[in-house]
């Protein structure tokens, strides 16, 4: 091969692999709802289930409107369903707190098997819930690439083995091994509903017609076509603001679902993301400070519009010659009656704020503070900062030397130490104002051979002290 093809190969080698690496990133930032979803019915056949209910009883209730809604999703593409049953192979007094199965394993188009199996089933036993839900772990497929689990549970009771279905529910969920479970009640009395809330996102129906109603809204929630805009507001609900970070956080778990830029086009339109509807969330807008909206809850196969209020200005803190401290110095924000530092800004660079009132902090020698900063919403709030002028200090001999404030009711507050060495020159970079002086040498007999100079400082002016002739 001629150097010139080789080079030219070369150059081409990189140029697609820059290509490649480029979509490999975005494709690695563009997060999506995984292609396939995976639903495990766990189905409560305990003796309780034999109760007389709307005409008929739970069980006979729950298998007619559970084979209805399996023929319907048999038709969805990209749904793999399996059913788990518990409380249907031992007697109540043999009370065992193991009697759960996995009836039919999760795959696609297994409808006619879960119904066949429906009408199979007799309902006699007890109710291990956090058993079951224990087991089910092993009913997902182990690779979750491109997938999401999700677990429907259907009951009309409460934990009867004395396991803790929400810390289990929890757990298995901060494991990632399933979404957070859909629990419908078949009758549960009202004194319980607390008990199954903490497992996941609870319906309970009354009778059949809201049983059926309930399965729907699952599948919608679960299934249904969802999109999301989150439209940050100003301080009067408009939507003015944009150019944001956004996380999404899953509110059960506290993983980070989602991460996005926040954006408006020009007609000032906000785009729609596909968001997983199934967990509930927490929002964090990463203005400064941080707006965070809690518990959020999406609609399943519907649009749903997440207004959070995130009104923003602009703080500018100005200073010529702010480089004469060595470097740039910066200023300390704080959010007004707070003592943390939220953010360090940089002198003469500007910073959006959230609106509200701020103390700042700027660390010029000596510090300037201003404790009543507002922020405004679209202005920009403007600090202009005296440009400061130069003390040099000549000295030949070791020593102990202070800087002290002079101010104008006479009294005097310190403002820094300076180094004890053998320094021939040094020079700092002073705000205007009058300042003291005080030095004594490490080799005086005692500190009566204290020396004080008093000295002003203007904006761009320069004032020296010799050390030796003192």
């Amino acid at each position: 091969m001629s150097l010139y093809r080789y080079k030219k190969f070369c150059l081409l080698f990189v140029v697609f692999f820059s290509i490649m690496g480029k979509n490999a990133l975005l494709q690695a930032q563009k997060e999506e709802i995984p292609q396939t979803t995976r639903i495990l019915f766990v189905l409560d056949a305990s003796g309780s289930m034999n109760t007389d209910w709307d005409g008929s009883t739970r069980m006979e209730i729950a298998r007619q409107i559970l084979s209805e809604l399996i023929d319907s999703v048999a038709q969805l593409p990209y749904t793999e369903v399996g059913l788990r049953v518990y409380g249907h192979q031992f007697y109540p007094n043999q009370k065992n707190c193991q009697d759960t199965k996995l009836e039919v394993p999760i795959k696609a188009k297994t409808h006619n098997q879960i119904r066949q199996k429906l009408y199979e089933i007799t309902a006699k036993g007890t109710t291990p819930i956090a058993y079951s839900l224990e087991q089910a772990t092993k009913d997902f497929a182990a690779d979750t690439r491109n997938t999401r689990n999700i677990i429907i549970l259907i009951t009309d009771g409460i934990e009867a083995c004395n396991g803790d279905p929400c810390a289990i529910s929890r757990g298995l969920q901060e494991k990632n091994i399933f979404l957070r479970p859909f629990v419908v009640g078949m009758g549960i009395e009202l004194k319980y509903l607390e008990a199954f809330a903490c497992m996941g996102r609870f319906l309970n129906a009354q009778n059949g017609r809201q049983f059926k109603n309930a399965l729907s809204e699952v599948m919608q929630q679960t299934l249904g076509k969802t999109t999301v805009s989150v439209e940050l507001l100003d301080d009067k609900g408009q939507l003015r603001e944009k150019d944001v970070n956004v996380a999404f956080f899953n509110a059960s778990t506290g993983r980070n679902a989602y991460n996005i830029v926040h954006f408006r086009d020009k007609a000032g339109k906000t785009d729609l993301l596909k968001i997983d509807p199934v967990p509930t969330y927490d929002i964090i807008v990463y203005t400064t400070p941080p707006v965070v909206k809690k518990g959020v809850e999406i609609i399943g196969g519907r649009h749903n519009a997440i207004k959070i209020a995130a009104p923003q200005g602009i703080i500018q803190i100005n200073q010529k010659g702010a480089t004469d401290y060595s470097r740039e110095h910066a200023a300390i924000i704080r959010q007004k009656g707070k003592s943390e530092t939220l953010l360090v800004q940089k002198v003469n660079e500007p910073e959006r704020l959230l609106v509200g009132k701020y103390e700042v902090e700027v660390l010029t020698r000596p510090r300037l503070v201003f404790k009543e900063v507002e922020i405004a919403q679209g202005k920009t709030t403007k600090i202009d900062i005296p440009s400061p002028g130069m003390l040099t200090i000549l000295n030949k001999l070791a020593g102990f030397a202070s800087i002290y404030v002079l101010k104008s009711d006479g009294s005097e507050e310190w403002l820094c130490n300076l180094q004890e060495n053998n320094i021939t020159q040094m020079t700092l970079a002073l705000q205007p104002g009058r300042y003291k002086f005080v030095y004594r040498a490490a080799e005086a007999a005692d500190s009566s051979f204290s020396k004080t100079v008093v000295f002003d400082i203007t904006s761009g002016g320069n004032f020296n002290i010799n050390v030796f002739k003192l």
